[in-house]
């Protein structure tokens, strides 16, 4: 079994490393540990060889010895320059805070690149715990997986799981750029936010079902899914047992020789179609939110809104930071999210090149 720690200095939270703990030969038992002084507790931490570390934003305790006060970035910095000079060594580090200290993680920028994920308490207490106690067990897996294969040529390829010629269809330079990097964590770290987190490579359900022009709410969703499976397009590499992700160029070879035709050529209606014919299933299109129907041409989801949307229909969120990653794709927010507003209850900003046009929905000039 794995070992993990949750450092915290709330005894009454002490649960929080039963919630995110797995059970089984192969689980993750989390144990529950105090802080200390930041060099003193990390050389512990170092010392065990955890598979896991769990840590709350603020680490402060009042022993009279050796008090302790400082935040989670710190520590985690320090673990993190430690295993630089062995790479067997190194494993995830993730944050566990309540929502209003992971908010202020958030603006701490220069902790980011820390910690693998970030998951609240409060999320947890409401009975996610065990969707992310199998997240954290594909984390520890995946730093096994990369520490193993971390000599071998091409291992970028080893990692995602490809082999043979579609290695070299999917060989962009971006992506070998993952060879060059230091450390296991770096890799797990690019992985996670530009393959995982970014449609591009691999698609998320919401992305998925766009392409293909479905509707999420209709029927035979799941024989859908249990046939793109047997075809192989369901990604099976690093991290894939804690998120379900598809190939996007295995999708859209499969969907071209299902309907003889690229599916980003169909409207959601000929696309669904096909796939009901050829498949026998009873699928429903889905419907444009701008359009109000099925003859809709979706390119991909609404960061907004979740629902399939037109490319044409489409504005750019504005990236704080560049993507590093030419495969890793921008994200797009459809009119009616513009044109209601609710895109910024999601705590998105448009890109201030899609000004003109944005105004111009607001305004209503696209419904006149």
């Amino acid at each position: 079994m794995y070992q993990g720690i949750f450092v915290d200095a709330a005894e009454a939270d002490k649960h929080f490393a039963e919630l995110m703990s797995s059970k089984g030969r192969y689980g993750l038992r989390v144990e529950f540990q105090k802080p200390d002084e930041m060099m003193t507790l990390a050389k512990e931490i170092l010392s065990s060889q955890p598979d896991l570390v769990a840590l709350n934003y603020r680490l402060n305790n009042n022993r009279k010895k050796r008090p302790s006060n400082y935040k989670a970035g710190a520590l985690a910095q320090q673990l993190r320059d430690s295993v630089m000079e062995s790479v067997s060594k190194d494993f995830p580090i993730i944050l566990v805070s309540s929502q209003d200290d992971i908010k202020a993680f958030f603006d701490n920028v220069t902790a980011h690149n820390l910690f693998d994920r970030c998951f609240s308490k409060e999320e947890l207490e409401l009975g996610n715990g065990g969707l992310h106690s199998e997240e954290l067990l594909s984390l520890v897996k995946g730093y096994k997986h990369l520490i193993k294969n971390w000599n071998q040529p091409e291992r970028w390829s080893i990692f995602l799981g490809i082999t043979g010629q579609e290695r070299l269809r999917i060989s962009y330079q971006a992506i070998r750029e993952l060879d060059k990097l230091k450390a296991p964590h770096q890799v797990a770290r690019d992985i996670l936010r530009y393959v995982i987190d970014r449609p591009g490579l691999l698609l998320d359900k919401e992305n998925l079902l766009a392409e293909l022009g479905v509707a999420e709410t209709g029927k035979d969703v799941d024989a859908l899914l249990e046939i793109l499976r047997q075809e192989k397009v369901l990604y099976t590499g690093i991290f894939s047992e804690g998120w379900t992700r598809w190939w996007s160029h295995r999708l859209d070879r499969w969907g071209e020789k299902l309907c003889n035709e690229a599916l980003g050529n169909l409207t959601a209606k000929q696309r669904t179609s096909c796939l009901n014919k050829k498949l026998g299933l009873k699928l429903s299109p889905a419907k444009s939110r701008w359009q109000g129907h099925t003859n809709a041409l979706f390119a991909f989801a609404c960061v907004s809104c979740h629902q399939p949307t037109e490319e044409e229909f489409s504005v750019a969120v504005y990236d704080p930071l560049p993507l590093p990653y030419t495969f890793a794709q921008s994200k797009y927010i459809c009119w009616k999210c513009v044109e209601t507003g609710e895109f910024e209850e999601k705590g998105f900003e448009l890109d201030e090149s899609e000004e003109f046009i944005v105004d111009k929905i607001q305004n209503g000039e696209f419904r006149k």
